[in-house]
């Protein structure tokens, strides 16, 4: 069960190619998320912005620079791949960190596979965001105070390793050139913690125990500045990398427009004061019990392996008094944390809680293999089996436990892949060029942030509709005076989404999947079309199909009048209807204009377009389909009217279409 060094690198090289592979073929492929921070780094990083608190320089710069030398996908999937790289790393130095603190491969083994497959740490290593960077710093820095530990401690015992251990050997290496060689993982110790903090500042809880460890090591290094100043100067020195915010905001902002340049603005944004309120308040209303916590860590490595993790703080202590407290004092404050800080997706916050929680299942397994070993080995002379026939009977059966332990990590990861996949990840991609298409020349669109962020990416990183104007305003009374601006400018003005009150002071159209405005048109006469029963005619349609990377949809564009005023809410269904018959294969029930527009507030004898996507089903039958629109109240659900447009040709959903029914005119 003990581990020959000069093979540690060689599996941890293993894994870290298992995980590239695993992380790359299931990262997303360009953008994949519009309301979260993956979308934000997917602009900042090509461009050069500023991310929000604390602001992530040493990401950005990284970033930049991976989306310039990767020929591979767009910007944004150069960003997914590099967290793929970054966790990929993680994992591997991870193994050799279990390695070095359990002396033992297969415990060490079992626990990387578990966190490498860990549905938290493996969410992360599939889009751009920066946990993976921080676990990789994190593993990293542990590692190297680790092996400045063991230099220390066999250059105190005269460089004698212990003959046939892990440990020994390691140790040997280390102290054969002194301390200046055994304090060189110290210096890159203090670099990596300089670089977690310039990056992401929860590396700053491992700190407590870094100093622990150090002063419990070797106490006598205060008496030597020599050996203790390079540290600090490795650590403060990547500092530096803010002076990036000040330096690049004499040019932009955030994307919210929220940064300052000066000094206390720079400040603030380094010490991400805005969001001490999750810490000391509770503004998402967010509530947890012990038991959510519980379960969370279940969810990650189940219950064996958490059994393991409470058995190896249980019993660590025996193994380095002295390390089992470092690992105490790196645990607490990360668990605390995680508790304490009143957001809704925690789970990533207790990224460093998980990895340590790893390293404690490490310890535990030693534990239980040692015993169940002992155990085994004095059965099998009690039954007089060969000696020869001993060792593969008992690393047989250690596989077969190990098994057992890793069942369920592999179980949840075999469940979650298809939610963790994100490789065919293309609508939100698809969602925001339907939207850039549908956008007049110089239009001007104005919806929340992460909307517009979505618009920004095609915009600013790829250079596709350069002449369109994006604000960005989150609060409503900020969206109605942009609205009100670009119109007295005369620009076509798009909403994002319906706008509270927006449909009684302005006239609203769908254009594609946003919401076109202008002012409200005088009462006018109706033009001719069929008539759908209160007062509502259909002046025209048209169906179509749209293929994009993962789907196929048909979309019904609807003109529509109001020959009198409404007095009562309509909705429509749009159905696509199977061959021959009158039940629907999809349907998309909606108030008029993406739920912006209702009937009663309609101006008559204007013309109103309406737009309906009805996703076709995976494996969709070639065949002609029929378009029912059904007009009806909202309040009761009762029909008012209906009209049966042309039908439209479909080659199946998985091979594209083979003509469809161009425009239908109502009558």
């Amino acid at each position: 069960m003990k581990d020959d060094a000069r093979r540690a690198p060689f599996i941890a090289g293993l894994f870290g190619v298992a995980g590239l592979l695993l992380y790359g073929l299931t990262s997303a492929p360009s953008v994949a998320t519009v309301f979260d921070d993956s979308l934000e780094f997917q602009v900042v990083l090509p461009t050069l912005g500023i991310a929000h608190p604390s602001g992530y320089p040493l990401y950005t710069l990284v970033g930049k620079l991976f989306t310039l030398l990767l020929p591979l996908r767009d910007p944004a999937g150069r960003t997914n791949l590099l967290s793929a790289l970054a966790a990929a790393g993680a994992v591997a130095v991870f193994y050799l960190l279990a390695l070095r603190l359990t002396h033992s491969r297969l415990p060490a083994v079992i626990a990387t596979t578990a966190f490498a497959i860990s549905p938290a740490w493996w969410s992360q290593a599939t889009l751009a965001e920066v946990y993976a960077l921080h676990g990789l710093f994190m593993v990293t820095f542990l590692y190297c105070l680790l092996r400045w530990e063991d230099a220390i401690t066999l250059l105190r015992a005269g460089g004698t390793p212990a003959a046939g251990v892990t440990r020994g050997a390691g140790r040997q290496a280390d102290a054969a050139s002194g301390p200046a060689r055994a304090d060189r993982w110290l210096a890159a110790a203090g670099l990596l913690a300089g670089l977690g903090l310039s990056h992401h500042r929860m590396i700053a809880l491992l700190l407590p125990a870094a100093l622990v460890l150090i002063l419990w090591t070797d106490l006598g290094i205060l008496r030597q500045p020599r050996r203790w100043i390079r540290p600090i100067v490795f650590g403060l020195a990547p500092l530096l990398l803010y002076l990036y915010l000040p330096l690049r905001g004499q040019a932009i902002s955030s994307l919210d427009g929220s940064y300052r340049a000066s000094f206390s603005g720079t400040l603030d944004w380094i010490l991400a004061r805005a969001y001490g309120v999750f810490l000391s308040g509770n503004p998402f209303n967010v509530h947890r019990s012990a038991g959510t916590f519980v379960a969370l860590f279940l969810e990650q490595f189940g219950p064996l392996l958490m059994l393991a993790a409470l058995w190896g703080m249980a019993t660590g202590w025996r193994f380095a008094t002295r390390r089992y407290v470092f690992m105490l004092v790196a645990t607490l404050p990360t668990v605390a944390f995680g508790v304490a800080y009143k957001v809704e997706d925690v789970e990533v916050f207790f990224i460093p809680a998980f990895i340590l929680t790893g390293l404690w299942a490490g310890l535990g397994l030693v534990s239980v293999f040692d015993s169940y070993a002992g155990a085994l080995a004095a059965r099998a002379r009690q039954i007089g089996l060969p000696s020869a026939a001993r060792p593969w009977v008992l690393n047989g059966l250690a596989l077969l436990l190990s098994a057992a332990v890793l069942f369920e990590p592999v179980r949840i990861a075999v469940q979650g892949f298809a939610a963790q996949n994100r490789s065919q990840a293309w609508g939100v991609y698809d969602s925001g060029q339907d939207a850039l298409a549908s956008i007049a020349p110089d239009g001007e669109v104005i919806g929340l942030l992460g909307e517009t962020t979505l618009l920004r990416y095609f915009r600013d990183v790829l250079g596709r509709r350069r002449d369109i104007t994006l604000v960005a305003a989150d609060a409503e009374a900020a969206r109605f005076a942009a609205v009100e601006s670009g119109l007295a400018r005369g620009a076509p003005v798009y909403l994002t989404r319906d706008l509270p009150g927006a449909s009684r002071r302005y006239s609203l159209n769908a254009a594609g999947p946003l919401i076109q405005v202008n002012t409200k048109p005088a009462p006018a006469a109706a033009a001719a079309g069929q008539e759908m029963g209160d007062g509502i005619r259909l002046l025209g349609a048209k169906t179509g199909i749209r293929a994009d990377h993962s789907a196929l949809d048909v979309r019904v564009t609807v003109t529509w009048t109001a020959s009198v005023p409404v007095s009562e809410a309509l909705k429509v269904s749009a159905r696509l209807l199977r061959p021959g018959s009158d039940a629907p294969l999809v349907a998309n029930d909606q108030a008029p204009v993406h739920f912006a527009y209702p009937t009663t507030d309609w101006v008559t004898g204007q013309p109103v377009q309406d737009v309906y996507d009805l996703a076709l089903p995976a494996q969709t039958p070639p065949g002609n389909y029929n378009v029912l629109l059904i007009l009806y109240r909202a309040a009761d659900g009762k029909e008012v009217g209906r009209a049966e447009l042309p039908p439209i040709t479909l080659a199946g959903a998985d091979t594209g279409p083979a003509a469809d029914s161009g425009a239908a005119a109502g009558n």
